[in-house]
This record gives structure tokens, sequence and C-alpha cells, in this order.
């Protein structure tokens, strides 16, 4: 067992970390889930379900939407709080 992973997140709070992330950087880069959908080859239903955490992306497209936001991967696992 690897003794450096202080928590480990299950499935259903990770499918919330990344539904809020999605949906965060997605409005801050002033794209609906249409125009998001759209740029994936994916319709809006699917973005919403991704944001409201019934389903998620694969992680090879994760990434890429990752990166399309202007974001690194790792900002989609973490909740980060608001000041």
């Amino acid at each position: 067992m690897n003794e450096n992973i202080d928590y480990i997140v299950e499935d259903g709070e990770l499918r919330y970390i990344i539904s809020v992330n999605l949906k965060k950087y997605r409005e801050e880069k002033g794209l609906t889930q249409t125009e998001l959908g759209e740029k994936f080859g994916k319709a809006k239903t699917t973005v919403a379900s991704w944001e409201g955490g019934k389903a998620l992306p694969d992680a090879g497209l994760l990434y890429r939407i990752a990166k399309y936001l202007g974001r690194n991967i790792e900002d989609m696992y973490q909740l980060k709080k608001t000041e």
C-alpha cells in the first residue's frame, strides 16, 4: 500500500468534483453547454449529464476538454475553496 496517499476519493465524490469544475471552467470561458458539446462532438444533454454528476467523459476526452478550457488535467480533479 502506498503510504503517501493521504486520502482516497470515492467514485461519487470524484464525479461531483469533476462536474463542479467542468461547469465552472466552461462558464469562465463564456461557453454554453451546447458550444462545448459541439467542439467535442457531444450533445448538450451529454455535457449536462457531466455537469450534473450523472456521467463523466472518458479520461482522454476530459484531458482534451481541460486543455481547451485553458486548464491542466489536475485542475479538473481538485475542488478549490472559494475565497
